[in-house]
């Protein structure tokens, strides 16, 4: 694995964002993971919609079936206090969803993709892409 992907770039590649959906192409799904917080995040913003769910339901769950899902353990959760701890001692704002999925990514010691970089700008030692 190589990537985490956040909610926003897994709804771009099951929306077919052509950015997403190139970058994605070039890689193997063996390259790619989704944390189980962006999972929840997607199903849930599908359920609210159904249209968007009868459109894109299939698709998403096709795709969390190609690629790695990541669990949060105990290893995740050690880094997210730690992470957490650090972020507060330094007066730096992060949202809960925001440091689990920092966590998983530093624990797997992933490239985190998201289209707010700079959200995690203050997270030391993550390596954050954007590809829309």
């Amino acid at each position: 694995m190589k990537y985490l992907l956040d909610s926003d770039t897994l709804a771009g590649a099951v929306r077919g964002r052509l950015p997403v959906v190139l970058k994605l192409d070039r890689l193997k799904p063996t390259d790619i993971a989704v944390s189980v917080f962006a999972r929840m995040e997607a199903e849930t913003a599908l359920r609210l919609q159904p249209r968007a769910q009868a459109r894109y339901g299939k698709l998403l769950k096709e795709f969390l079936g190609s690629v790695h899902l990541l669990d949060f353990g105990q290893a995740e959760v050690q880094q997210a206090v730690n992470l957490g701890a650090y972020l507060q001692a330094a007066g730096e704002k992060l949202s809960t969803l925001d440091l689990l999925q920092a966590a998983t990514a530093l624990s797997h010691q992933l490239v985190l993709v998201t289209d707010r970089p700079a959200a995690f700008a203050g997270v030391p030692n993550l390596d954050v892409e954007r590809w829309a």
